[in-house]
């Protein structure tokens, strides 16, 4: 399931319920876990009556282990850089 159809369906639980939609109402309607700047767009859009933008699958979220490897190649990158920085520094 997508985040929008899961926050569509929230959205549309609360509405069943003629509650108004907020960001603590919402996630305590939501059965998976939804990065939080997704659920305040979403009350946003309920509060302008205005569709949710689209977002992407739940699927499409990176493995931990591909998460993982992506961060060891910035902090790999970032030590060498500043191993050049102190040098250069260092030389001056």
């Amino acid at each position: 399931m997508s985040y929008q159809a899961e926050l569509e369906r929230a959205l549309d639980a609360l509405a069943a319920k003629g509650q108004t939609a907020t960001v603590a109402k919402v996630k305590a309607q939501l059965r998976t876990s939804v990065p939080l700047p997704l659920i305040i767009q979403a009350v946003k859009s309920a509060k302008a009556n205005t569709p949710l933008p689209e977002m992407a699958s739940l699927d499409a979220a990176m493995s931990d282990a591909e998460r993982i490897s992506q961060l060891e190649q910035q902090v790999a990158d970032l030590s060498e850089r500043l191993a050049t920085l102190e040098a250069h520094c260092a030389r001056s």
